[in-house]
């Protein structure tokens, strides 16, 4: 058993045990799974490979392809809206991105990404992140997290974000809006020369003012040659003091990941990938990638209605 700490699309602390190859989505039909590890090998190795194309390019272009993707990203997340009912089911809401995915020519990049076997994370009410799509009904009252992370063959994407289904009960609600203001109070602070860690702390003080707790095991990061670099992006008070400054050009996915109740999450074995509430409490996730301007920030990412 080893003890590592790693980003994954944030950064995630677990302890990995071994890796379940099975239950991958093929992107050759859509409609089948894996049926081998090779193939599974063979889709991460590409992956990779694809990763270690895009590390090469200029960074002016990355940019200009991110600035193309990230909108595409947030209306595919805004198709997927519809799905978000009681009795869907997280195996549907996969198999619809990933037909998405095909048609853009985009690869899902969570594919064997550290070990990680899935292509669309769908995590539901105490479910924090990561969890495996299933076909298990959604309930009535439910707060649904959708993570979209792929790649062009010239940029990285990611967004990540929390549905309410229409019976979902005031405090789901509430709870979902907090932290849409938080992510918005902590994009506010993007601006060349100023500190990175302002961002962590504007959302800390939105999530406080709601009595809403900040998962401090996942934060957001820099993205550009490589799709999860520095800076670490936090979506919670500083409590180092990191000086770190925000540079002109640089794309920020700033990460809200809170959940109503107590402090204190766990990770679900034997995988340890799925991230969930100890006491069983409902959470969101929500992020943008936002370009770092010389005069405040430029969203690249829509906030979805």
């Amino acid at each position: 058993m080893v003890c590592l700490a790693y980003f994954w699309g944030f950064l995630v602390r677990f302890k990995k045990l071994r890796v379940k190859k099975t239950g991958i989505l093929s992107l050759v039909c859509c409609a089948s799974v894996f049926a081998t590890e090779s193939q599974y090998d063979q889709y991460a190795a590409g992956n990779r490979e694809l990763e270690a194309r895009i590390a090469q390019l200029d960074s002016e272009k990355i940019l200009a392809e991110e600035t193309r993707l990230a909108p595409l990203a947030s209306e595919l997340l805004l198709k997927i809206k519809p799905l978000i009912h009681q009795g869907g089911n997280g195996i549907a809401i996969r198999d619809y991105v990933l037909k998405q995915f095909s048609q853009y020519g985009w690869r899902p990049m969570l594919v064997g990404y550290n070990g990680y076997p899935e292509a669309v994370p769908v995590s539901v009410n105490n479910q924090v992140g990561n969890a495996s799509p299933t076909d298990a009904p959604f309930p009535e009252a439910a707060l649904v997290k959708v993570e979209l992370v792929a790649a062009s063959p010239q940029a990285h994407v990611a967004q990540a974000w929390t549905f309410a289904t229409p019976n979902a009960t005031k405090q789901q609600r509430q709870l979902l809006m907090t932290a849409r203001r938080a992510l918005q109070r902590g994009i506010a602070q993007i601006r060349a020369g100023e500190r990175v860690s302002n961002v962590g702390n504007a959302i800390q003080q939105e999530l406080d003012a709601n009595q809403v707790v900040a998962v401090r095991e996942l934060v957001g990061y820099s993205m550009g040659q490589m799709r999860v670099q520095q800076p670490v992006v936090l979506g919670h008070k500083d409590l180092i003091g990191n000086e770190t400054l925000m540079k002109s050009g640089q794309v920020l996915n700033v990460y809200v990941v809170a959940k109503s109740g107590t402090f204190g999450v766990r990770f679900e074995p034997p995988e340890f990938w799925t991230v969930l509430t100890r006491d069983g409490a409902d959470s969101v996730m929500l992020s943008a990638m936002v370009e770092v301007t010389q005069d405040g920030h430029r969203m690249l990412s829509r906030l979805i209605d």
